[in-house]
């Protein structure tokens, strides 16, 4: 059995919710491919069992092993939807507030002619 780390302990309840989903997802997407975990796990370089906990939604699983099953699965395009700083709202607003009014020249930048 695999240790409870803090980082369970810590996550929200429902971003446990998400990680067990992805793991589901993962899970019907190598049943529809007809793969079993061992093939699966061996494309992947991991065990069956830690294969087996991705697709439990244990989030102790590395983003590495997540990263390989979603390359296995052809998913590995949507590895780059994942914090798209094009779709960051509050990044974006902070951007826009720190942007100046007016642009000048600084002093040490101004050349006399």
């Amino acid at each position: 059995m695999t240790r409870k780390t803090l980082s369970e302990d810590a996550l929200p309840a429902p971003l446990q919710n998400t990680a067990r989903r992805i793991g589901a997802n993962i899970r019907l997407a190598r049943r529809r491919r007809a793969i079993t975990q061992d093939d699966m796990a061996a494309r992947m370089f991991v065990t069956r069992k830690t294969l087996s906990r991705l697709e439990k939604g244990e989030v102790s699983v590395s983003i590495g092993v997540l990263m390989s099953a979603l390359w296995v699965l052809g998913l590995e395009r949507d590895i780059a939807l994942l914090a798209d700083p094009a779709k960051d709202l509050i990044g974006l607003q902070r951007e826009r507030e720190l942007v100046p009014d007016r642009v000048r020249k600084r002093q040490d930048e101004m050349v006399d002619f």
